[in-house]
């Protein structure tokens, strides 16, 4: 017969290791979620900010080409000096936007995080469930004790093997013009 002080000890490690992971869990789960929603709202304003910028200097060049179309005072170098600042404001408002897919990435990120943090609460959730099968009485054998732990341990093993294989292992971007991105 296991002693009644170790089964008390061990329904304690069980209970309070499952509820204190869990509260903790949580706790990543909101943060987490916080984080993906304000990172989602800077990075529309950035693109916002990002695509009326690019329009203005789409005025400003169409501007310019009047300009240089329409007077005769510049030169083959002046054109050429002006074509070249062009097609590096466009290059780099580009680059700007291809800058945003790593939000999406992030996300992708984030939401994989999430949940490994509820598949962790679900496999805590057996120790929790598990440790109310353990009585304080002498009735329960050693046997028992043992049959309790290793179906435990099994069930948790299964959780976090079904866990590791419902994440994916890439953070894949592919929505914009500059091709795909491949993180991990």
């Amino acid at each position: 017969m296991a002693s009644q002080k170790m089964l008390q000890e061990l329904k304690r490690l069980l209970l309070d290791t499952a509820s204190g992971g869990s509260r903790q869990l949580t706790e990543v789960e909101a943060d987490l979620v916080q984080t993906n929603i304000l990172l989602g709202e800077a990075i529309e304003k950035l693109g916002s900010s990002f695509m009326e910028l690019h329009t203005a200097v789409l005025a400003q060049q169409k501007e310019i080409e009047l300009l240089m179309a329409g007077k005769g005072c510049l030169d083959a170098d002046d054109i050429a000096r002006l074509k070249t600042i062009q097609d590096e404001i466009t290059s780099h408002v580009n680059t700007a936007v291809t800058g945003l897919q790593f939000q999406d990435m992030t996300s992708q990120l984030l939401e994989r995080i999430v949940r490994r943090v509820i598949g962790l609460r679900d496999a805590l959730g057996v120790l929790s469930a598990n440790s109310f099968e353990i009585t304080p009485d002498h009735t329960q054998s050693v046997e028992a004790l043992e049959g309790l732990l290793k179906n435990t341990v099994e069930s948790m093993e299964e959780r976090l093997t079904a866990l590791e294989n419902g994440l994916w292992k890439t953070v894949r971007q592919t929505r914009m013009e500059s091709g795909d991105i491949e993180l991990f």
